[in-house]
């Protein structure tokens, strides 16, 4: 058997991202330009997913270009990971397009750009406390070139020119941004590209209440707390990092049980509502759904807390 690729932890939040990464792998030693083709693909669908987690507007109509720019603008992502998506971006478009064989330690370098960016995805959207596998490359049978020497020194002169560039397009940026700054309030103050930076989800001051519901705390990303009421499939809810304090709560028990009929509540997509079923929309599973419930006081939520009990109780009387 084979050793375990690195990119299998990406499984855990998109199978479509994993296998996205693994296509990469698999191609790098042979075909490292269809390799680098299949690279700006993830770079494309991880970007996709960010905006679904942010619940940004994405047309067909903006470019990959346009919505890295977007998210930069907005300080949803920082310089490192603008330039990551970039690089990919710029030598997948290169692969693609010219009939010139793309440097193996390109491709190379591809395979570990996306590493840091499912690395990156996995801790600011499904776990603070997700620890990464280390880094290696993929095992190959074949032996190093005589020319190894002259490609790397191409490969390292065509790199500085790609990172001049790179830099060159983040200043103009960061001459737009000083130019129309965002706002304090559509700021998120969780953007931080460390390891283990504090949630902004309101953990502390309802985590109690749900212990008391007997709800148990099962998972914590940035995004969003998970707990399970006692070991009913459909007793999980969401605490998330929303503005007003909101809790999403497992679709079926709103659309067949009926829940909160009178609050009308409000369906959302996220991929940090990891228990939640996906929704089918145009013959392709979506992101996880729920639907959302805000409160202001913990007496609030003991009240949603309860009236969500009764709901997965009859629910599960009449199954």
């Amino acid at each position: 058997m084979g050793k375990k690729s690195i990119f299998h932890f990406i499984g855990d939040f998109s199978s479509q991202l994993e296998e996205s990464a693994l296509r990469v792998e698999a191609l790098l030693w042979d075909q490292p330009q269809v390799a680098l083709t299949q690279a700006r693909l993830f770079g494309e669908l991880i970007v996709k997913m960010i905006f679904e987690q942010e619940n940004m507007t994405e047309s067909f109509t903006h470019t990959q270009v346009q919505k890295v720019r977007m998210l930069y603008s907005q300080d949803i992502i920082q310089d490192d990971i603008y330039k990551k998506l970039e690089f990919i971006r710029k030598n997948g478009n290169i692969a693609a397009h010219q009939v010139v064989e793309m440097d193996q330690e390109i491709a190379k370098e591809a395979h570990r750009t996306i590493f840091d960016l499912g690395v990156w995805y996995a801790e600011v959207y499904v776990s603070h406390t997700f620890t990464a596998p280390s880094y290696e490359l993929p095992s190959t049978d074949k032996p190093d070139f005589d020319g190894m020497k002259q490609w790397m020194e191409e490969y390292i002169k065509e790199t500085q020119q790609q990172i001049k560039e790179i830099e060159q397009q983040l200043n103009e940026l960061k001459e737009e941004k000083k130019q129309q700054p965002v706002s304090k309030e559509k700021r998120n103050p969780i953007r931080k590209e460390t390891k283990n930076t504090s949630s902004v989800v309101p953990l502390e001051r309802f985590q109690a209440t749900f212990e008391n519901a007997h709800f148990t705390l099962m998972n914590l990303s940035k995004k969003a707390a998970e707990f399970q009421f006692e070991d009913f499939k459909t007793g999980y809810v969401y605490l998330l990092d929303n503005v007003t304090p909101t809790i999403a709560v497992h679709p079926l028990l709103v659309e067949q049980g009926k829940l909160l009929e009178d609050i009308q509540p409000k369906p959302r997509k996220s991929t940090a509502l990891r228990r939640f079923p996906r929704k089918e929309e145009d013959g392709q599973l979506k992101s996880n759904h729920g639907y959302m419930f805000t409160f202001q006081t913990a007496g609030e939520l003991v009240a949603l807390l309860q009236r969500v009990v009764d709901v997965i109780k009859l629910e599960t009387v009449h199954s």
